[in-house]
């Protein structure tokens, strides 16, 4: 039995090493823009992400029902990317990272603001983070400007001014004469209107020392009041369901033959719906590793997938290379997902699998720490690089093996097309569906 694992690990290894050699990277997997109602009606978010030998991306793609909008945001990723590309000049080993992500705000019905933070690191000693601000109203498909929400006269220019700098100029590492520039003209600056004041965000050494990271500020409402033009109408926030608790893990037979079936980067509108249909038919639990950023715009998927009886589990916040980050950063990705599955399930994902595999002593000393498992695969779809339903059957009929550990994502139509057959295939050779955390009893 050892010596059968071995040959095929080593035949995994070996296909790995051909399409590296072979140069299938640079490979993109990306999502087609979903036409569903999410948590922010009217606006939508996928995933982007590309594995080539010399760099790792992950992008949070945003998406509107306006071409005037979506050509704006293309366009501001593709000045990111292609930057990125531009100064990319790592050595030593070093990988070059690029990480787009995107938090949402809702002010009014309609109304959003996007915060979207860029980590480059393109080689050195350390990367750099930028913050851009897009202010959107979905009703109409217009951009927000300062005088469409806030008062546009001497007296509420200077007053932001005066808040900003009352605020900083006891601020370690920052410099007041780079902070009275950057405010100099405020309806410029990145702000954010919420329901609990205005946030203003500057760039790291835009203001202050590289220490200091990106710098923020935040004015209580009651100080906005006075310059706002009309009173916010936040939507209320809706009430969490209570927790869907998990099915316990079934005991397993020690001679059984098992395959665990995994699903990255979703939950994805469309496709995931599909994916679960499929398993039902099979009578097959699996294991979904869900991004928090994917949580947070779909909900009610991920709700579904875990009524549906499946095991949740971690893939991070926004799908960074974790090994690019600090300790503290590792730690933020993990415990914000933690927390959006314990919130849903009742309880603390038992899994957790780093992105692209990426991983160092530290990451398996944190995730050792927080009492989870870290999770890996098997055998490898490669269903994000080729997009062909009959190529990731090949790929996974021709590596399965007992006790195998598929790696598939939630997010590409191709996948959800060609997992029927598949399943068809596995059933037919003999094999039981179970989830990961089961699959690891029997080790």
């Amino acid at each position: 039995m050892r010596r059968h694992m071995l040959v095929i690990m080593t035949l995994l290894i070996g296909m790995g090493t051909w399409y590296y050699i072979a140069g299938a990277a640079p490979t993109i997997k990306e999502v087609p823009t979903p036409s569903f109602t999410g948590q922010y009606p009217g606006l939508h978010l996928t995933v982007e992400s590309e594995q080539a030998k010399r760099y790792t991306t992950s992008i949070s793609v945003p998406r509107t029902d306006y071409e005037m909008l979506n050509e704006e945001l293309d366009a501001f990723i593709l000045e990111k990317k292609e930057a990125f590309q531009h100064n990319l000049t790592p050595s030593h080993g070093q990988t070059g990272h690029l990480n787009i992500q995107t938090d949402t705000y809702q002010t009014n019905e309609g109304e959003y603001t996007l915060v979207v933070h860029t980590y480059a690191f393109t080689g050195g000693a350390n990367g750099q983070t930028t913050v851009d601000v897009f202010r959107m109203n979905l009703s109409d498909g217009t951009f927000i400007e300062w005088d469409d929400v806030l008062r546009d006269d001497q007296h509420a220019l200077e007053w932001f001014k005066h808040s900003v700098i009352t605020q900083l100029q006891h601020r370690e590492y920052v410099f007041e004469n780079q902070l009275r520039e950057a405010i100099k003209h405020p309806k410029s600056t990145k702000w954010i209107l919420t329901s609990s004041g205005l946030d203003v965000i500057f760039d790291e050494y835009e203001v202050a020392a590289g220490a200091a990271g990106v710098v923020e500020v935040h004015i209580p409402m009651k100080e906005v009041e006075p310059f706002l033009l009309s009173k916010l109408d936040t939507p209320t926030t809706q009430e969490e369901d209570s927790p869907i608790m998990n099915p316990s893990n079934k005991p397993l037979e020690p001679n059984g033959k098992y395959v665990a079936l995994t699903f990255d980067d979703g939950p994805h509108p469309i496709v995931t719906p599909h994916i679960l249909e499929t398993l039902e038919k099979y009578q097959a639990r699996a294991t979904f590793f869900m991004l928090g950023s994917q949580m947070e715009f779909y909900p009610d998927v991920a709700r579904q997938v875990a009524l549906s009886g499946h095991e949740l589990a971690n893939h991070t916040e926004h799908h960074p290379d974790l090994t690019q980050l600090s300790e503290k950063g590792v730690k933020e990705e993990l415990e914000q997902v933690d927390g959006r599955i314990e919130r849903l399930t009742g309880q603390r994902p038992s899994l957790v699998r780093p992105p692209y595999g990426a991983k160092n002593e530290m990451i398996e000393q944190i995730i050792q720490t927080k009492e989870q498992t870290l999770a890996l695969w098997t055998v490898d779809s490669l269903d994000w690089s080729h997009r062909n339903a009959d190529q990731m059957y090949r790929l996974i009929m021709d590596n399965v093996h007992p006790s195998a550990v598929v790696l598939m994502h939630d997010i590409h139509e191709s996948t959800a097309e060609g997992l029927p057959k598949v399943l068809d295939a596995l059933k037919r050779e003999g094999y039981t569906f179970v989830t990961m955390s089961e699959l690891l009893t029997l080790k």
